[in-house]
């Protein structure tokens, strides 16, 4: 068994869950990338010397089979990062078909709680506790329109993140969460060129931010670094906004900073 600490990244294989796991891999934990892309799952697993499990958060079996990999190979689970997530369809609640919501909620909310619980079960039982980090939205702090499913499962998101953290706060557990702004990935990307007009979407993820350009992913793996790490360890319960000074603008996104 290795001395490292072990992290299970679920959505691991790119963009965001990409940049977490090359971030964690350099800080020298044991990484496991959990992602349905076998492929691109694999190719970075290799590139950082991590391991693969091919993972569907949306099936708890699949989600206990790979934390209880983890524990076998390591003797325990130190943190879990839960990545995975997905957009949902652009439009207004009352135009969301029902199929739609149940798929971004089966993965945004349902796929968070099932690793938080078959991660925490697991923690429990060690002396030396845990970590998670939650990767959400500043979309969970702010009633976005036409978002769908998506900012309700992110506000629901933060709600777990607190909750267990409390619970858990006397079993050297903590639980955290990071919200981003828009950020670099393959999802933004694809999301930017299916629009009718690319350079009004870029505009679109861009002009709610108060600072210029747009957030990569390794801003966001910084972030995760730093809430596993022991410099954060009277931290827990909180969702750290990496959002370019986008909540702290006005809510109108067309609004100009007033220092320039």
């Amino acid at each position: 068994m290795s001395n490292k600490k072990s992290v299970l990244v679920t959505g691991g294989a790119a963009g965001i869950g990409a940049g977490i796991c090359r971030r964690l891999a350099r800080d020298g934990y044991a990484v496991t990338i959990g992602d349905i892309s076998v492929a691109e799952g694999k190719k970075l697993a290799e590139e950082i010397g991590a391991d693969f499990v091919k993972l569907d958060v949306t099936s708890p079996e699949d989600v206990e089979a790979a934390i209880a990999g983890i524990v076998s190979k390591h003797g325990q689970l130190d943190a879990l990062v839960n990545n995975a997530g997905v957009l949902s369809q652009f439009g207004p609640i009352g135009e969301q078909s029902i199929d739609e919501w149940k798929r971004v909620m089966s993965i945004n909310l349902d796929g968070v709680f099932y690793g938080m619980k078959f991660a925490l079960s697991q923690m429990i039982k060690q002396s030396s506790g845990g970590n998670i980090v939650n990767i959400g939205s500043m979309n969970g702090f702010r009633g976005l329109v036409n978002m769908g499913a998506y900012v309700p499962s992110k506000w629901a998101m933060r709600g777990l993140t607190a909750m267990a953290a409390v619970e858990y706060s006397q079993k050297n557990i903590r639980v955290n969460s990071v919200a981003p702004t828009t950020t670099q990935s393959s999802i933004v990307d694809e999301w930017i060129a299916n629009q009718p007009d690319p350079a009004w979407a870029v505009d679109q993820a861009t002009s709610m931010n108060a600072q210029p350009g747009m957030v990569q992913p390794e801003d966001i793996a910084n972030a995760t670094a730093f809430l596993l790490s022991d410099e954060a360890r009277y931290i827990t319960g909180v969702t750290l906004p990496v959002d370019a000074g986008a909540l702290a603008r006005m809510a109108n996104a067309k609004e100009q900073n007033a220092v320039k």
